[in-house]
């Protein structure tokens, strides 16, 4: 994109060299008529330079999250939210950067950076679709998530092997602080969770689980597992038990939708590009 900048620069210098200035020669109705023109034109582009990288920006911020997520990097995760930020999770809401760091760091992570050994955890965000305001301060975005979750068995802590898929939709709030993009509202939906083998095919329906207040003093089940960023069950997804928070969420969940195989469309930002027709909110 400094390209292009440097192009604008470089333009603007022509044109004050080919055209009378005012300080030089009076220029005609008609050069200055031209100038004028030109420079609408300059700015529009420079708009138009400058929304471009704010899609841009907006585009590797999500993916990186994505990454983030991929190889338990929670502080990286956590530092793309702005410290008045609102995050809903299957496991519930978590209101501020802080209490969204406490989330990340101890309910998906166990309080220690990186994946450990034996387990697959990858968030593939694709298929964006943002729409950046008219200020170029906010912005909204539509992300798809493909998750591919696994782990080995581990006898010693009595853990069957797990692998599955998983999928849902982001509907995120970005602004924009001191030239820098954030995630200001982050809010996913449900769409599916299911084994490897078997499939979506395989999955039995699903009553929407509510928000713990809390770990569990109950000891009968087995350990618990990540399943998606704030979604954690007691076996292969989806978790059919209540989740178990060392984190406790700050509201309840508010996805009315528990997912595949109960029919739901997630809420969009935008209206139909063509028709301009309102999509369901």
């Amino acid at each position: 994109m400094t390209e292009y900048r440097f192009a604008r620069t470089f333009l603007a210098g022509c044109l004050i060299v080919s055209l009378p200035s005012v300080a030089q020669a009076k220029a005609t109705p008609a050069q200055a008529r031209t100038l004028a023109a030109l420079e609408r034109e300059l700015d529009q582009l420079d708009s138009d330079l400058t929304h471009a990288e704010d899609v841009a920006a907006i585009r590797k911020l999500q993916r990186e999250y994505g990454f983030f997520i991929d190889k338990g990097l929670w502080e990286d995760l956590s530092a793309l939210f702005t410290e008045d930020a609102r995050a809903s999770y299957p496991a519930g809401v978590f209101i501020g950067k802080a209490s969204i760091r406490e989330h990340i760091w101890r309910n998906v992570g166990d309080g220690s950076i990186g994946i450990k050994d034996g387990r697959v955890y990858n968030h593939m965000v694709l298929q964006p679709v943002i729409d950046v305001a008219g200020d170029g301060q906010t912005a909204k975005g539509r992300w798809r998530v493909l998750a591919m979750i696994g782990r080995f068995a581990n006898p010693q802590a009595n853990q069957a092997g797990q692998a599955s898929w998983a999928g849902g939709i982001y509907e995120n709030i970005y602004v924009k602080q001191a030239g820098v993009w954030k995630i200001q509202d982050l809010r996913y939906y449900n769409d599916f969770a299911a084994p490897y083998e078997g499939g979506w095919g395989k999955v039995e329906p699903l009553a929407t689980p509510a928000a713990s207040t809390g770990p569990t003093s109950d000891n009968s089940e087995s350990p618990t597992v990540a399943i998606l960023p704030g979604l954690t069950g007691t076996s292969a997804p989806p978790s059919r038990s209540r989740f178990k928070l060392a984190h406790p969420a700050d509201a309840p969940r508010d996805d009315p939708c528990a997912g595949y195989p109960a029919p739901c469309i997630q809420p969009f930002h935008y209206a139909n590009p063509v028709s301009g027709r309102e999509n369901a909110k």
